[in-house]
């Protein structure tokens, strides 16, 4: 169990340098180097706070932002997946795919469309 407010902010700190270089290969070996921390005390403390392990966070992060640049962007199916840190537009499609039951083209002219007809049922415009 974390009970130290030191460990606690170490383990914000891993998040945050997640959360800024998840377009990067983050090995969990990398993370335990940069903190001071050893593998299974950086695993268990970061599963414990952020309810998640280090990897899935790695790849929610990298698929959050995905969705995000498909909704947002025209950039390439392939160009998205290297910009969100996948080695390959087709690992990117087979893991989006099984995450959101679409392709990432489907997922892009579904929600964009939908967020162009709710756009206009409301009268708003961003």
């Amino acid at each position: 169990m974390i009970t130290k407010r030191k460990d606690i902010s170490t383990f914000q700190e891993v998040r945050l340098f997640i959360e800024n270089n998840f377009t990067k290969d983050i090995p969990v070996e990398a993370l335990c180097k940069e903190f001071g921390l050893n593998r299974t005390k950086l695993q268990e403390g970061f599963n414990q706070l952020f309810g998640t392990s280090v990897h899935a966070f790695v790849s929610r992060t990298r698929m959050d932002k995905a969705r995000e640049m498909l909704l947002q962007t025209d950039d390439s199916v392939k160009s998205i997946a290297i910009e969100c840190g996948y080695k390959s537009a087709s690992t990117f499609c087979r893991i989006f795919a099984s995450l959101n039951n679409l392709s990432p083209t489907q997922y892009r002219h579904l929600y964009a469309a939908n967020d162009l007809h709710s756009e206009r049922m409301t009268g708003t415009d961003n």
